[in-house]
């Protein structure tokens, strides 16, 4: 017979494991977000998981952990009332990035402040 070889995404996660992650996290932005917040939120989310598809091994534990607990905190309701979703990041979370993942924060941050939804 023909050996089957396993599919896998951001070198070496599961892609089962990676595509569930990421379809759990767009129906959760359908069920809790505002639609400008979830049309921002759901362009971000699929450039990250294309971005990652090419990762080094040693980022997939920390990307989908990260995700996870994301999904986790949009589950439980995160909305602040207030407008605002989620939570600050830490210090210790933002010295431990290098400095790609500093300029893709910042991109993101002038996105959010920029951002003005489609009608």
């Amino acid at each position: 017979g023909v050996a089957r070889r396993t599919s896998t995404t951001m070198a070496g996660a599961p892609n089962k494991a990676a595509l569930s992650l990421y379809r759990m996290i767009l129906r959760l932005h359908r069920q809790k977000l505002p639609h400008h917040l979830r049309e921002m939120g759901d362009a971000y989310v699929k450039k990250e998981f294309r971005d990652h598809k090419v990762a080094k091994a040693n980022f997939v534990p920390v990307f989908m952990q990260e995700w996870q607990t994301y999904a986790e905190q949009l589950a439980r309701g995160s909305n602040h009332g207030d407008g605002r979703f989620g939570q600050d990041l830490t210090e210790e979370v933002i010295a431990s990035m290098n400095e790609e993942q500093r300029a893709s924060l910042e991109r993101l941050r002038q996105e959010a402040t920029n951002f003005r939804p489609s009608n």
